[in-house]
C-alpha cells in the first residue's frame, strides 16, 4: 500500500514546489518619494507628457514608458493613472493626481527580477541560497539603480519647478529628497 502512494506523494510535493516557485515575488522597493503641491491644479496626462519628454532628454538607452491604471485598494476599487518607466530590472511608477485643493505627486522605484530569477529564487529550501549565489546585490546594481532614480527624480522636480514657477508653490530642499530603502536588507 505505502509503495503505491510514493509516486502520488512525490507528484504532490513537486506540484507544491512548482506552485510556490511560480508565485509572484514580493516587490523589492529601492526608494520612493511623495509631495503635496497645495493650492495647485494641473492635468495628470500633461504632467506625464512633460516628465516623459524630460526623461527622454537624458538619453538613457532601452527605457520604456507606459501609462497604467492601478487599483487604489481592492479588486473592486477605483483606479488611478500612473506613468511607468522601465529600465533594465527596474520599474518606476509615477503618480500625479488631484488631492484636496492641490495635487499629489509620488513615485516608487521597484526592482523587478527576470522571470528565471523570480522562479529560481522562490524554490523552497534552496531559493535563498540561489539568490545569494547567483543574484547578489552588487555595487553595480545599487549604483545603476541610484543613477536611474536620480535622473527620474531630477526630471520630476524639473517639471514641477517649471509648471509651478508662476504659482508661488515651491518645494523645500527637504521635500525634494527621496526616501531610500536600506540597500543591505535581504
Amino acid at each position: 500500500m505505502l509503495p503505491d502512494l510514493i509516486p502520488i506523494i512525490a507528484f504532490v510535493l513537486l506540484l507544491i514546489i512548482i506552485i510556490i516557485a511560480l508565485r509572484k515575488p514580493k516587490e523589492d522597493l529601492h526608494s520612493h518619494w511623495s509631495s503635496l503641491l497645495p493650492d495647485f491644479k494641473f492635468s495628470t496626462k500633461e504632467f506625464y507628457t512633460l516628465v516623459r519628454s524630460e526623461m527622454i532628454s537624458h538619453d538613457i538607452s532601452k527605457m520604456s514608458f507606459v501609462e497604467v491604471s492601478l487599483k487604489t485598494s481592492s479588486v473592486v476599487s477605483a483606479k488611478r493613472l500612473y506613468l511607468r518607466f522601465k529600465w533594465q530590472d527596474y520599474r518606476y511608477d509615477l503618480c500625479f493626481a488631484p488631492f484636496g485643493d492641490g495635487c499629489f505627486v509620488s513615485w516608487w522605484l521597484i526592482f523587478e527580477p527576470s522571470g528565471g530569477e523570480a522562479f529560481l529564487t522562490n524554490i523552497p529550501l534552496i531559493g535563498g541560497w540561489i539568490k545569494k549565489a547567483f543574484y547578489k546585490k552588487t555595487y553595480y546594481k545599487i549604483d545603476t539603480a541610484s543613477m536611474f532614480m536620480t535622473y527620474a527624480q531630477h526630471s520630476v522636480l524639473a517639471v514641477i519647478d517649471e509648471i509651478t514657477k508662476n504659482s508661488g508653490v515651491r518645494l523645500s530642499q527637504e521635500e525634494r529628497k527621496p526616501i531610500m530603502k536600506s540597500i543591505f536588507d535581504r
